[in-house]
């Protein structure tokens, strides 16, 4: 049973996965053109300037990213591990139950199930609230994965001056076309391993 269904092998994906989502609308603005982000063209026409970070490639190479997908994977082999042998420990109890054989009554047959429903259920509710717990905490830990970017981007844009930063992701994209001469992923994924090592918060 729970040696063939285990914590939801695409839990971690899903949660990380929805953060992305959120992150792919991340667009950056400069604040009050005081970098000069744009250069007038005409008395109506402004000239933008435009960059995009892949978002795939920050699931790769950051490293504070990578830590936490560590953490979820450990937590949910762990979770796992703690189920299986819990559900082991009652089916062992059922079995050696059932070798009594005829000399069950019926009465010991009853209370057994009962017993037996009842943990299940409670075990299910166990596995219900550890995933819960991981979603809650792969949320968290996506709040944290955007603002970082979001705060890095902001001090990386008072000198480079983007009128807009966009994130792109292979599963969801929503630029047609992408210059790779815009793609400024490794000197943001560089940024962001710098700041996140001083920090103090790595491992």
């Amino acid at each position: 049973y729970y040696q063939n269904k285990p914590m939801n092998q695409k839990l971690i994906n899903i949660i990380l996965g929805a953060g992305i989502a959120i992150l792919l609308f991340l667009q950056l603005k400069n604040a009050g053109n005081a970098g000069g982000a744009s250069s007038v063209k005409s008395d109506t026409a402004m000239a933008l300037k435009l960059a995009y970070v892949d978002l795939d490639s920050i699931q790769e190479k950051y490293v504070f990213y990578k830590e936490k997908m560590q953490e979820f994977e450990k937590k949910k082999e762990a979770a796992d591990r703690d189920l299986n042998n819990a559900f082991q420990k009652i089916e062992a109890e059922k079995n050696a139950f059932a070798q009594r054989g005829n000399a069950i009554t019926q009465a010991e047959y009853e209370n057994f199930q009962r017993v037996y429903q009842s943990k299940m259920q409670n075990l299910d509710q166990q596995k219900q609230i550890l995933e819960n717990g991981i979603a809650a905490e792969g949320a968290k830990t996506m709040e944290d994965l955007k603002k970082r970017i979001n705060n890095f981007l902001v001090e990386y844009n008072k000198k480079q001056a983007y009128s807009y930063i966009f994130s792109y992701s292979a599963a969801l994209n929503i630029l047609f076309y992408k210059d790779p001469s815009q793609d400024i992923t490794n000197e943001v994924v560089a940024g962001l391993n710098a700041a996140y090592n001083k920090s103090g918060d790595k491992k």
